[in-house]
């Protein structure tokens, strides 16, 4: 099974979008609709499969999160979402800014903070850390598809780099948000995909298929 945009291990990572429990842990988390959306698609868990079936091959993950400073100085509430977000608990220290315990990140992992903004690169390391990291492609992941996976994606393809974007690892606020964004815009930037085909991708079975078991 080939996916496009993907090549060999070494030059793909996962980029999880702000999975944290105040995004996506119903014990935290605010937005009903969205943390509705990611227990149904059981998005934490295929994320979780996906990491850790891509981690042993050389794969890096990183995970993106939002940790506002205190008081959430230095933020700037510009818009309706980011002045939302001021209203939420999503500051340095809190619990909410953790990550999801189904995502508890591996020692090998790498976790960047955006202390500001509403996507993966503004204001962070991430860019230069998967260049670093000899990066090529970038399987997005995480939440949601209405802001921050989308921008994250654009951002991703205006600086070089191809995304993949497992549609079972990604999640909207709403049936129609998630449909629509993935159908109509996504499909524009990056290969949509699922997190089955990307593994049979790096992990192809045998030519032959899989080994049959016998039966006494």
């Amino acid at each position: 099974m080939s996916v496009r945009g993907l090549t060999a291990p070494g030059s793909t990572a996962i980029v999880i979008s702000e999975c944290q429990n105040g995004m996506t842990n119903p014990a935290y988390a605010t937005n009903k609709p969205l943390v509705e959306q990611v227990t149904k698609r059981r998005t934490i868990e295929n994320i979780a499969a996906l990491a850790s079936q891509l981690r042993p091959l050389g794969v890096p993950v990183v995970h993106v999160t939002i940790a506002a400073y205190p008081d959430f100085r230095g933020w700037a509430a510009n818009c309706l979402l980011a002045g939302v977000l001021t209203k939420r608990p999503l500051v340095v220290g809190n619990p909410e800014v953790d990550i999801h315990p189904l995502l508890t990140p591996d020692p090998r992992d790498f976790v960047v903070s955006r202390h500001r903004g509403l996507t993966s690169f503004h204001g962070t390391e991430l860019e230069y850390l998967l260049r670093n990291l000899g990066v090529e492609t970038v399987i997005m992941a995480g939440v949601s598809v209405n802001v921050a996976v989308t921008g994250s994606t654009l951002e991703a393809v205006n600086r070089g780099f191809t995304v993949v974007v497992p549609r079972d690892c990604v999640a909207g606020a709403t049936d129609d948000t998630h449909d629509f964004m993935l159908d109509n815009i996504l499909r524009l930037l990056a290969t949509v995909t699922t997190s089955d085909d990307i593994v049979a991708h790096f992990i192809p079975e045998p030519v032959n298929g899989p080994t049959e078991r016998t039966t006494k």
